[in-house]
């Protein structure tokens, strides 16, 4: 989103700037845009470990090629590892900065409503976003939640609401058609694009194709991402013998062979048990690949009966839908469409 969005700075002639590592500025790099570094350490590996200690040399280091910075600065989420180096340059440069904040989901209260997670994990994210989201409402000049969902969940938590705007997501899509238009062969029954994490479904669609194997022992899966359960999540598929059923391709980031395997699934399934708006939705529609997901109500806002739902953890379910999209040529291309 950010990368996006900065594209179009740039085009505008604006000068960017990028406070975080060297990894932070490849990705930029992988995706077209060249940005001026101001870094902190590395971070090495995915581990919730090696993500806390980055979070924290994030927060705590703010590179001295920084000190006469004026311009915006946009925080690209409302975590605190993002909102707190944000927060010391509003403090250190006063009114030379104006500050974005950019906030995506609110958790639940209280935080073991969370799925898939357990309540440690979910009482520290709880605790984080809400104090960063306390920082923000404070102190940033423009709050910007990613659909009207999430305004409304600030402004039932009690933002100042007059510096709220909610901005909404979207793709490329004349750019993703140009790139699928020239598909013409299927070579996955279904893809899977998220963060590899429990609470993005990655164990849920694994049991799932379990599922739909029993009836088609031949399908197969396309599993696009990285995330801090994917080693767990290959070690799984290992164990039971699906190698050959549920394929890893980790982070794609070339946009003509991310659409193109998108383009080559007859399905895009995505069993999150938490979301927002999610792109990769959007992404999977543009390239032409019909969307099953579980029914959140965040999800459904956003895309209405564009998308095929089932129960949220219903896995049974999920793959029976599958499997009757797979056999019904008729309903497959209406959703396609």
């Amino acid at each position: 989103r950010f990368i996006e969005v900065t594209k179009i700075w740039a085009q505008a002639g604006h000068e960017k700037h990028l406070l975080s590592s060297k990894s932070g500025q490849k990705l930029c790099k992988r995706f077209g845009l060249d940005v001026k570094l101001h870094c902190f350490s590395e971070a090495r590996g995915t581990s919730r470990s090696t993500f806390l200690l980055h979070a924290l040399k994030s927060i705590f280091f703010i590179p001295g090629s920084l000190k006469d910075f004026e311009g915006i600065v946009y925080s690209t989420n409302e975590m605190v590892f993002d909102v707190l180096p944000a927060l010391r340059l509003k403090l250190r440069h006063g009114p030379r900065v104006k500050w974005a904040a950019v906030v995506h989901w609110m958790p639940p209260f209280p935080p073991w409503k969370r799925k898939e997670s357990t309540i440690i994990n979910s009482i520290l994210f709880f605790l984080n976003e809400r104090l960063s989201v306390w920082i923000v409402n404070y102190f940033a000049d423009v709050l910007l939640p990613v659909s009207t969902m999430t305004k409304g969940q600030l402004e039932a938590w009690g933002a100042n609401m007059e510096k709220v705007y909610a901005v909404e997501c979207g793709v490329n899509f004349s750019d993703i058609r140009s790139i699928v238009s020239s598909v013409e062969n299927y070579k996955y029954d279904a893809v899977y694009m998220k963060r590899l994490q429990a609470v993005k479904g990655i164990f849920d669609i694994i049991d799932i194709w379990q599922e739909v194997m029993v009836v088609r022992k031949n399908a197969t899966i396309l599993i696009i991402g990285e995330g801090i359960d994917g080693a767990r999540a290959k070690e799984i598929v290992k164990e039971r013998g699906l190698g050959q059923n549920i394929l890893f391709a980790g982070v794609i980031y070339d946009p003509v062979e991310k659409f193109t395997k998108l383009a080559e699934s007859k399905l895009f399934v995505l069993p999150t048990h938490e979301e927002n708006w999610a792109i990769v939705i959007g992404e999977a529609m543009a390239a032409g690949v019909p969307v099953i997901t579980y029914a959140l109500k965040e999800l459904l806002d956003v895309w209405g009966d564009n998308l095929a739902a089932v129960p949220v953890g219903n896995k049974e379910a999920f793959a029976e839908k599958i499997l009757h999209l797979l056999e019904d040529p008729v309903e497959w291309e209406a959703l396609k469409e």
